[in-house]
């Protein structure tokens, strides 16, 4: 290359010759140099250089972070044990080793061993093999302590089909299995109703009991209401458990689940756990009061009187101050619901309209039309009704009809039936119509054509509700002989008196946590119950429910329908943090109620479930990559071992270095003095 461009130079100045000899040659070496260095950097040489050193071993420390790790048992004492376990093994002196260390919890990080907390909430071993894989290209061999066992991630031993080096794995903790059960959770309505089923739900959690037989006892006192029997499939269980509990006693009732203690077992002392139930007295008094005879009263007493549940008072009303079945003024005032059967327009003595009209103010009413029904006397006397009258009512025969907008309503959840095949009833043809703050749920045809007169009217003012029946003959359905109508009736009426008699202001849905703190282990399980508008267990609802934090937006769960009133959500592990939710209950398009509520998630506990060293895996996972076992009191003469492996040989290393000419701006510089250096000489030479 110089001697190609030494020739162009020469010839370049070959032509010039009034020049001495000397500045020829000089001219000719300087554009030399310009041609050579430029096409030398455009050739981009490079220049190699190696040096052999020796390093230390480099050795892949994994230490376990996790909180079981602290855990006293027999011989290993927490982190006393595990603290003098790694200066034992020296891993503070890289004089002759070089350690790279990281530490293993929910992740891996690398870190320094005066860093160890020992109190991650989860062991993630699979990532700490991962590390290993990312690393091994640089280390000559990898130890693991760890007591083995992973609560996060997948079983580590899978991962170390392609680990090239060996992992010496050393064990901490204590192999000895505790045998244990206990009750975990328990999650009933905090009220109920005497007389009344209820479910009791309970988790039991098991561990070493696989294929054993576990009594699970619903108790009261010493007395065993109900056993239901267990048998655990694996290891470590988890099994819900239902009772049915018959509330015979009002007030407040203690209960408890109980396990009897069992053979080998470590403690009894989370066999027990105890709850209570607000129970309240179910039955309903209700007024039947007759200011009219007509078979419509017996029909509707008769209705009232098979309900165990219900506490009749009749009231047949004759003259004057007079009544069949006592005195009226002796009508207790805590009544849940009052049948006024018809009202005159004239007879009723002012002191019975005063206790009417008390009665109008503080109970629920159904009032019921009757031949000699007057209801604007009974506006005038007693309280409004629900519907607008503009004149004397006239009455006809006409035919019942559902009004197709008021399908969902609690009242007209009745069995199929066909309209056009029912009596007939008496009801006003005219000179009536609904309020508009009320609800026509009934109305009627007259001679086969819709005149939209209401037959049954429901209104809520307040915390109490008023049920206007329009028409009579109401006893003709039962007296049929099709046991569909009367079926139709008997629900019908049923549904009207439990609507009217029920506050509605009760909560209808009650919702609960299974506990107020889970652990970041547990799911998440969310028990719901719900009842109707009249009172009843409702099981044909949907409920769903939002969960939010400031963390997480919110997130919308179907409940599942555990019948007979009872809903459950079970989701999966939450991370740490208070959580909010919102449940809706609906029926078809109708929201039923609405409840709020929240829960907190604590740290995971999942490293106190399961204490024993799980020295298997860590056995495998040395044997499968070349490694070796041994327990955290056995490491007298572990690092020999690993030096009769040829492991902890300082390392040949060859570092290579490599020079670009490119790469520094002095070249470019050296041809820029050239040139400048050629073009003084020749304008000193005075050359063109």
């Amino acid at each position: 290359m110089f001697a190609c461009t030494f020739l162009i130079a020469w010839w370049s100045y070959s032509n010039i010759k009034k020049i001495g000899t000397l500045y020829n040659y000089t001219l000719i070496a300087l554009r030399s140099c310009v041609y050579f260095i430029l096409l030398l950097l455009l050739v981009n040489p490079f220049f190699k250089t190696e040096e052999t050193y020796f390093e230390p071993a480099n050795i892949l420390v994994l230490l376990d972070n996790s909180a079981s790790t602290q855990i006293d048992k027999k011989i290993y004492q927490g982190s006393k044990s595990y603290t003098k376990l790694l200066e034992e093994l020296g891993l503070s002196d890289d004089t002759n080793v070089n350690y790279q260390i990281y530490k293993v919890g929910s992740k891996v990080e690398q870190t320094e061993i005066d860093s160890l907390t020992f109190d991650d909430d989860q062991t993630n071993i699979t990532s700490g093999i991962e590390a290993i894989r990312a690393s091994q290209n640089e280390a000559s061999a990898a130890l693991l302590i760890s007591d083995g066992i992973y609560t996060t991630g997948k079983n580590p031993i899978y991962e170390t089909s392609d680990i090239d080096i060996p992992i010496f794995s050393i064990g901490l903790g204590d192999t000895t299995f505790q045998k244990d059960v206990l009750v975990s959770s328990i999650s009933t309505n905090s009220s109920g109703y005497l007389n009344s089923t209820q479910s009791v739900n309970t988790t039991i959690n098991s561990k070493g009991f696989e294929g054993s037989t576990i009594p699970v006892h619903l108790k009261k006192g010493n007395e065993v209401l109900s056993e239901k029997v267990i048998i655990p499939e694996i290891r470590n269980s988890s099994q819900q458990v239902s009772f049915d509990l018959l509330l015979e006693q009002e007030g407040l009732q203690q209960y408890e689940i109980h396990i009897p203690t069992l053979s080998d077992e470590w403690t009894s002392a989370n066999n027990t756990q105890r709850f209570t139930v607000d129970v309240q007295d179910a039955k309903q008094q209700i007024l039947s009061l007759a200011l009219e005879i007509h078979p419509d009263v017996r029909f509707v007493r008769s209705l009232l009187s098979t309900d165990e549940n219900t506490e009749l008072v009749n009231r047949t009303w004759l003259k004057g101050d007079n009544f069949i079945e006592g005195d009226f003024s002796s009508v207790t005032d805590s009544l849940d619901l009052a049948v006024i059967h018809g009202y005159p327009i004239t007879g009723v003595p002012a002191k019975i309209k005063e206790k009417l009209e008390m009665i109008g103010d503080e109970v629920p009413l159904l009032i019921i039309a009757s031949p000699r029904f007057s209801p604007q006397q009974f506006e005038q006397d007693v309280t409004a009704l629900p519907v607008d009258i503009t004149g004397n009512l006239n009455y006809g025969q006409i035919d019942l009809r559902l009004e197709p907008q008021k399908s969902g309503h609690p009242i007209t959840e009745l069995p199929a039936v066909t309209y056009d095949q029912l009596p007939n009833l008496m009801a006003p043809l005219e000179h009536i119509s609904t309020a508009s703050y009320a609800d026509m749920l009934f109305s009627s045809t007259y001679r086969g054509e819709s005149i939209q007169k209401p037959v049954v009217v429901a209104h809520e003012l307040g915390n109490k509700r008023h049920l206007f029946v329009t028409a009579y003959n109401w006893y003709r359905f039962q007296q049929d002989q099709n046991q569909e109508i009367q079926a139709f009736v008997k629900q019908l009426w049923q549904n009207m008196i439990s609507w009217t008699a029920t506050d509605p202001d009760n909560e209808l849905l009650d919702i609960q946590p299974q506990q107020d703190a889970f652990s970041g282990s547990n799911p998440i399980i969310i028990d719901a119950y719900l009842k109707n508008e009249r009172g009843q267990n409702e099981s044909d609802a949907n409920i769903t429910i939002s969960i939010s934090s400031d963390t997480l937006d919110g997130r919308m769960y179907s409940m599942e329908n555990r019948d007979n009133g009872n809903y459950r959500l079970s989701i999966p592990p939450m991370p740490e943090g208070v959580y909010s939710f919102k449940a809706i209950a609906q029926k078809g398009e109708r929201t039923l109620d609405t409840e709020r509520g929240e829960f907190s998630v604590d740290a995971s506990n999942a490293e106190y479930i399961d204490i024993n060293r799980n020295e298997q895996l860590l056995r495998q996972i040395a044997q499968n990559t070349g490694g070796q076992y041994v327990p955290f009191d056995s490491v007298n003469g572990f690092w020999n071992k690993l030096k009769e492996k040829g492991l902890l040989d300082r390392q040949e290393q060859v570092e290579t270095n490599f020079f670009y000419l490119y790469q520094h701006v002095g070249w470019f510089i050296l041809v820029i003095i050239l040139l400048c250096s050629e073009w003084i000489l020749r304008k000193y030479l005075s050359l063109p």
